[in-house]
């Protein structure tokens, strides 16, 4: 397909994408604003979205509350594996997303649920931060970090950077493996998420590695009633298999 046959989100997509290989925008580069792009390939601002909006769901580039969309850069490409940042589920369905900081800590080494990250004797960092959209709760997010790995993460503030956009740019990722189940809600998943006990949950989990060394253990709890999961690709006859690291031979379950 030419150039000038693509649609004009994807003619800006492939424009974006050519700088950032040319190193034009180098890593960490502050993309211009959806004004000064729409001005410079003479296209709507909704044109201009959609194409910044796809290349952050590929992991090219990364939008950071109040600061703006930044260039990812080639050592974090392989980061963003289908779920996309709660902020911005919220934002593209026209809502506004705030969070609150529930826990935000080292983990002591005889926590036992330091055991659900196996980091080898090293420090697990743990945040639980509560998602709402127009002030009503819609995720709870529970994270288990390596923190050899991203040694800065509960210096963050998390009610101004999500914690999946911080991860996105700090870390490393080769593999994901991700598992999804209806649930009841515990006590504090009641009080947190204003619901009761009957009430179905949707819950997510995820894990993610460097090669053989553990990432994040993370858990994403949904009131069944206000989300929605979803998921579009093409379909083909080759799919292939990743193969996973070789200490998930027999993972630990939550």
């Amino acid at each position: 397909m030419s150039t000038e046959s693509k649609p004009l989100y994807s003619q800006v997509k492939s424009a974006i994408e050519d700088r950032i290989e040319s190193r034009d925008w180098h890593a960490d580069f502050k993309v211009p604003s959806e004004e000064a792009l729409s001005e410079e390939f003479n296209v709507s601002h909704l044109t201009v979205r959609r194409a910044l909006r796809e290349l952050q769901s590929e992991g090219v580039l990364v939008r950071v509350r109040g600061r703006g969309t930044f260039v990812v850069g080639p050592r974090m490409q392989c980061a963003v594996f289908g779920i996309e940042d709660v902020s911005e589920e919220i934002e593209n369905n026209g809502g506004v997303h705030t969070s609150e900081i529930v826990t935000l800590c080292a983990l002591e080494p005889d926590d036992p649920r330091s055991n659900l990250l196996p980091v080898g004797g090293g420090t697990v960092y743990y945040s639980r931060i509560l998602h709402m959209e127009d002030r009503t709760p819609i995720q709870i997010e529970d994270r288990f970090i390596n923190a050899g790995l991203a040694p800065d993460y509960i210096a963050q503030d998390f009610t101004r950077i999500t914690t999946h956009a911080y991860l996105l740019r700090e870390t490393k990722v080769t593999f994901v493996d991700n598992t999804i189940r209806a649930v009841r809600p515990d006590d504090e998943a009641q009080h947190l998420l204003q619901i009761d006990a009957a009430h179905p949950c949707l819950l997510i989990n995820r894990q993610t590695w460097q090669g053989d060394t553990p990432v994040t253990r993370s858990r994403f709890l949904y009131p069944g009633d206000r989300y929605r999961l979803s998921s579009a690709h093409e379909a083909t006859s080759n799919a292939s298999v990743m193969t996973p690291p070789s200490r998930r031979s027999n993972p630990s379950r939550r």
